[in-house]
């Protein structure tokens, strides 16, 4: 039972870091994208921190994503039966 409910910890831990991901990379890219309106014609993009760090949380996010799918491979989906009890087929 302990095995069983380490892999299911893990594997939340994993689906935490795919949809934190996930969720940084639409928040940042919208606010990279209204910034980018907002000064086009004013500021050329790179010369401006926001647009600079707008694309920089974009990339966290895109490794975020990564370390959540390499920890969803590494440990393999964990087997839950209907009634919440893990599979005890060992």
């Amino acid at each position: 039972m302990t095995k069983a409910k380490t892999t299911a910890e893990v594997s939340q831990r994993s689906d935490r870091w795919f949809v934190g991901g996930v969720t940084t990379l639409i928040v940042s890219s919208l606010l990279t994208i209204s910034w980018r309106v907002y000064t086009v014609g004013k500021i050329p993009f790179g010369s401006a921190w926001p647009g600079v760090l707008g694309v920089a949380v974009v990339g966290a996010a895109f490794f975020m994503m990564a370390i959540g799918i390499a920890l969803e491979q590494r440990n393999g989906p964990s087997r839950v039966d209907s009634n919440g009890d893990s599979d005890s087929s060992d």
